[in-house]
């Protein structure tokens, strides 16, 4: 191959080696928007499972409608797919072609199932050492009840579920690690979207041909639109189309006023959702109106790819999504079973501090995983394609 895979996140920055530097540089920059927003994206549901989830059955001041735009889990997820569908397109639009949609769909199995193998053998390690201690915290914290996976797996079916089960029946045995619902959706939403891509030279009017596609999706399968709608946000972005100004009349949404108030009607969306439980294809609207918004915002767009903070949850961020429940089956549960009866809104509020600050230090130990989880989704691309 002479052409140069370059690591960025989940996702590639795929550069030609004919092809100038200068060209390679915009698509690069985008890839660090959409890695921060997802790392923000998974922060958020780290507060929400230590937060919301765990202890708003006992204080239900932890499940109030002022807060639940912060920790609104099942949108961050939305956002997820949403940006996976603009990243995972993004070396296309930037000149990848057919290559690049070869090999990432090639690396897509192992780059996502080698950190999901190894959570799932850590969760079975810890329950075998007795360092599980759910089952006693459940009766002090019932919101437990809701995350609870499977206990008592041999070796074999976890292994069985992590390369398999989690793809196709992520619900049989437990599941296993119950926040992973999301990987059937993931990978048939990727494969789905590197298929979409593989035709769209052929297509005529293809930004309009995904829209109406995204659209009808939407009625039956939101989660595979979001995908859809994720790669024109990101054709978009790269043609400069989203940050282009508004047309005519509408140039007054390009004021600061109206991207506050667009924004504060967002989270006003986003808390209404969570409290009133609302359906899929309700988070995914917002999740793509939340993505489109981010990254057509420069000052928003510039925190995502430039900030500290935002780089390093963007570089966390799945094994942040993956490893918390560990913490949470461990240290947040054993920590619940001492306290017992004796429970409080302050201790509960210590103990939800402590599982954001050692999931993330997990998350960041977990990292040398990640990368060769990386390297071998490469490599054996390499290998297939010669």
């Amino acid at each position: 191959m002479s052409d140069t895979l370059q690591g960025s996140g989940d996702v590639l920055a795929y550069s030609s080696s004919t092809r100038v530097r200068a060209e390679a540089t915009p698509t690069r920059l985008r890839l660090r928007e959409l890695d921060g927003l997802r790392g923000w994206a998974a922060f958020s549901v780290l507060l929400f499972h230590s937060t919301w989830q765990i202890f708003g059955e006992n204080f239900a001041i932890l499940r109030n409608s002022s807060t639940a735009g912060l920790v609104d889990g099942p949108l961050d997820v939305s956002v997820f797919f949403v940006v996976s569908g603009a990243a995972l397109s993004a070396p296309f639009f930037a000149g990848g072609g057919g290559e690049y949609i070869l090999s990432a769909a090639l690396r897509r199995y192992i780059r996502l199932t080698t950190p999901i193998v190894a959570t799932v053998l850590l969760l079975i390690l810890a329950e075998r050492f007795g360092f599980a201690r759910l089952a006693e915290a459940r009766q002090f914290a019932p919101g437990l009840s809701a995350i609870a996976g499977e206990t008592g797996l041999s070796f074999a079916q976890a292994l069985k579920w992590s390369l398999s089960n989690v793809y196709t029946k992520p619900a049989e045995w437990g599941p296993v690690l119950p926040f992973l619902w999301t990987m059937p959706w993931e990978m048939v939403g990727s494969l789905a979207l590197f298929l979409l891509l593989s035709c769209y030279p052929a297509m005529k009017r293809p930004e309009r041909s995904i829209a109406i596609g995204a659209s009808f999706l939407m009625l039956l399968f939101p989660y595979l639109a979001a995908f859809l709608f994720g790669a024109l946000i990101g054709k978009a972005k790269f043609t400069g189309a989203l940050n282009a100004p508004a047309p005519g009349r509408l140039g007054f949404l390009d004021s600061l006023a109206a991207k506050i108030a667009v924004a504060a009607a967002l989270y006003v969306l986003a808390a209404w959702s969570m409290t009133a439980g609302a359906v899929a294809h309700v988070h995914v609207i917002l999740a793509v109106a939340v993505v489109a918004l981010a990254l057509r915002s420069r000052g928003l767009s510039d925190f995502l790819a430039e900030n500290a903070l935002s780089r390093f949850l963007a570089k966390i961020s799945f094994p942040l999504y993956l490893i918390h429940y560990v913490v949470i089956v461990t240290a947040t549960s054993a920590a619940i079973a001492f306290v017992g009866d004796r429970l409080t809104l302050p201790l509960a509020l210590a103990i939800s501090a402590a599982t954001i600050l050692l999931s993330i230090v997990a998350a960041v130990l977990f990292q040398p995983i990640e990368r060769f989880a990386h390297f071998a989704s490469r490599r054996f691309a390499a290998l297939v394609l010669g």
